[in-house]
């Protein structure tokens, strides 16, 4: 490994692996959050979504697609959530052979408008993740439209991945899913966090391009999600959901570091996001910011983001120390603190 690829490699268990459901402060101040409405974003619905992406976890630990399924069946059943046991699996899980990456579709029937969500998980801590997270200093051109639209690598492998991967009982794939749905116009949220969220936003922009939006109303939720495209990519993705009168929502904790990646690296020094950053994460980052500078690779993000605001955890330290500073990020990052901020309730994964 590299000097870069170690440096990068340090940014990463900094920023990106610290998502697990599980890994949360009980104690927190400066609660944050906003009840306004921002053209097609409701608090409410985004909570409902954010819970649809924090029970892509469940079961983050087993590859059997059958035995994760049945457990997302017990979850989405779950009174005690936002989702309130409205939402049904639908498809999937369609999972990769290792289980380093999920994806589930999920159906709510109990109003007079039929939804659907695809939700994706993001990162787990095994080597498929960690190299799709970190394959960011080479780039591919998106195939499905735009001769400058380029993405990520390890985006890409992870979107092609998810593609590919089929429902276990019916060996469906996701688009095969999508095709049998048969009732115009409905409505089709796709979310994730984390790593999730960069899938779904690649996923969002699919649709559009091969046509969805003629069947489906679209509309994404993602939530920490860092960079995954171009200046190109992002400027013809908000060009195309808006001519397809599709809605994105990028959704960000101000404090979790994760969505300044791979855009707005200087900021996280900058800013002490989401607390005094160390020596050691700032040499990482100062590196990592570099080589994209020096291979001209420019990242932007999609669409403009929705600030949710931002809580502090307790305990976890003095400032300037590399441990403190991963206790924040892990708190900041984790899809728990997303539902706080949300005002959603946070998910029992003993439950499961």
């Amino acid at each position: 490994m590299n000097k870069f690829k170690f440096l990068l490699y340090i940014l990463f268990v900094s920023i990106l692996i610290y998502q697990y459901p599980g890994c949360d402060s009980d104690t927190l101040n400066n609660f944050g959050g906003s009840s306004e409405i921002f053209g097609g974003y409701e608090i409410n619905e985004a909570g409902v979504i954010m819970t649809l992406a924090a029970l892509c976890y469940t079961a983050d630990d087993n590859s059997n697609p059958i035995q994760v399924r049945d457990s997302l069946i017990i979850m989405l059943a779950d009174t005690n959530y936002s989702t309130g046991g409205k939402w049904k699996l639908a498809w999937g899980p369609g999972m990769s052979p290792s289980g380093s990456s999920l994806v589930y579709a999920a159906v709510d029937t109990t109003s007079d408008t039929i939804k659907y969500a695809i939700c994706v998980r993001g990162t787990v801590f095994n080597l498929a993740n960690i190299i799709e997270d970190l394959d960011i200093i080479y780039m591919l051109k998106w195939p499905y439209s735009g001769t400058g639209d380029s993405v990520a690598y390890g985006s890409m492998q992870g979107f092609d991945t998810l593609l590919n991967t089929t429902d276990p009982v019916t060996q469906k794939s996701l688009q095969s899913f999508l095709d049998s749905l048969n009732a115009p116009k409905m409505k089709l949220f796709i979310t994730g966090h984390s790593l999730g969220g960069a899938m779904a936003t690649l996923i969002a922009r699919w649709l559009v391009d091969i046509g969805f939006n003629s069947k489906f109303k679209i509309e994404a939720y993602t939530f920490a999600a860092p960079t995954v495209g171009n200046v190109s990519f992002a400027n013809s993705y908000n060009t195309r959901l808006s001519g397809a009168g599709a809605e994105s929502h990028r959704c960000t904790n101000s404090k979790d570091v994760v969505p300044y990646a791979w855009a707005d690296l200087q900021k996280i020094i900058d800013n002490n996001i989401p607390t005094q950053v160390p020596a050691l994460v700032n040499a990482a980052i100062t590196t990592a910011k570099q080589y994209l500078q020096d291979s001209g690779i420019v990242y932007k993000h999609v669409e403009t983001k929705r600030d949710l605001g931002s809580n502090d955890p307790v305990g976890c330290g003095p400032n300037g120390e590399y441990g403190t500073y991963v206790c924040w990020v892990e708190f900041e990052h984790s899809s728990q603190t997303y539902l706080r901020l949300l005002s959603a309730d946070t998910i029992n994964w003993n439950s499961r």
